[in-house]
């Protein structure tokens, strides 16, 4: 903290009242209400918060716009997956060299996150553990217990579908594939490299090829339900118990309870299952960081405020109780908000379970990671209506990935 009251001091200038006014743009729920508080306690830094729409909705683009016309905001809120699209477009402040003072405030997993190239571009606000989501009335129904490993899971999937016609264990979402992505790197995958300007991708890596199979066999013998992904349908299922179980990250949580009120008391959430047994990490879907925008003239007052979203008591409980956010500090297990009982999860303390798992570092996200997405949206459920593998259509992916790679003048190698 003598740091950042240092930042602020060569900032302003020493006796200088003037107040330094922040522009920020983010979406997610509560941030509008912690720079309110960060407003009502500090004085000579002034945040104003414009809450625009979720990045892959729109908010991205607008960004993008601003910062071509040379009137994007100090501060934004940036998706982990999309930190190297931006850097890419020459949009974010590099800032590893102003924060050498705050690394031991947030995990090594979640400075990776914010990370491309070897420079940092963010302050990471949040993580988003996976782990699995499961109905305890139907687990209990069938003599389930929450799998320790991913070859437990497929045993007991094969067991549901004899026995219990009509409910599947699980359901495969093609349309949504970031859970995808997310055991990918449990695995020890990771589709993108970068060393000096060169990219590297390659989806076809082991890590990758395992998490294909598996959904493929469990596909092939229709052991999971096909839903669209975060549809009416799949939270039908997931509300009366025909699908059992679901591999997602923390924030999925205050959806499920908003999209399946009348299964309330019926889900608790355990470790992800791991691909090999008594080792392995979880993962993550999601998460964000703070990033300074290169049009922004205030770095040092902007990193001091984005160190204090993500690090302040005050601002920790406000994001957590908003946005079931949970924290990338490494100090917030003493939140009072993470240790409250879910009664929706049947009076489980949730986040003692996401809090606990371990995150993988190899994975690296590419730098056009909009139209990955678009692609792996579109390619997955053609591949499902074709009964092709899922490996071609991440082919057709890393195609259209290559190319739009190609089309940023980014010097790229694939396969």
């Amino acid at each position: 903290m003598a740091l950042l009251a240092g930042m602020a001091a060569c900032g302003t200038g020493a006796g200088n009242t003037a107040t330094t006014t922040l522009s920020f743009w983010g979406w997610a729920p509560g941030y509008e209400e912690a720079v309110a508080r960060f407003n009502a306690t500090h004085h000579g830094v002034r945040v104003t918060f414009e809450k625009i729409a979720p990045g892959s909705q729109g908010g991205y683009d607008r960004i993008l716009s601003a910062a071509k016309a040379g009137t994007a905001p100090c501060l934004a809120q940036i998706g982990y997956e999309s930190v190297a699209s931006f850097t890419v477009d020459d949009v974010l402040r590099p800032i590893g060299r102003d924060v050498l003072g705050l690394g031991v405030y947030y995990s090594d997993a979640a400075w990776q996150q914010a990370t491309v190239g070897g420079e940092i571009y963010g302050i990471p606000v949040d993580v988003a553990p996976m782990a699995l989501f499961y109905r305890t009335d139907v687990y209990a129904r069938y003599g389930l217990s929450p799998q320790a490993t991913w070859d437990d899971f497929a045993r007991d999937a094969a067991s549901i579908q004899r026995t219990a016609p009509g409910v599947r264990l699980t359901a495969f979402t093609p349309d949504d594939p970031w859970w995808f992505t997310g055991l990918a790197a449990q695995a020890g995958g990771s589709w993108f490299d970068v060393k000096a300007q060169s990219w590297r991708i390659n989806m076809a890596e082991p890590g990758t090829a395992t998490v294909t199979q598996y959904w493929e066999n469990l596909i092939a013998m229709g052991q999971a339900k096909m839903d669209p992904g975060f549809s009416d349908e799949f939270f039908q299922d997931l509300q009366n118990g025909t699908v059992a179980a679901i591999p997602e990250p923390a924030w999925f949580a205050s959806i499920l309870e908003q999209k399946a009120p009348g299964a309330a008391g019926k889900w608790a959430v355990a470790p992800l299952p791991r691909w090999k047994a008594g080792g392995g990490s979880s993962s993550f879907v999601g998460g964000s960081a703070t990033s300074v925008t290169k049009n922004c003239r205030t770095p040092d007052q902007a990193i001091e405020f984005a160190h204090w979203l993500s690090s302040d008591h005050d601002s920790l409980e406000i994001l957590v109780a908003k946005a079931g956010l949970v924290p990338a500090a490494v100090t917030a297990d003493s939140l009072p908000s993470l240790r409250r009982p879910s009664p929706y999860f049947g009076n489980q303390v949730i986040a003692d379970v996401f809090r606990t798992q371990s995150m993988p570092t190899n994975w690296i996200w590419g730098p056009v990671m909009n139209e990955t997405s678009k692609a792996l949206s579109s390619e997955f459920p053609k591949a499902l209506t074709e009964h092709s593998p899922l490996q071609s259509a991440l082919k057709r992916v890393e195609d259209q990935t290559a190319a739009a790679m190609r089309a940023k003048g980014l010097d790229s190698t694939h396969g």
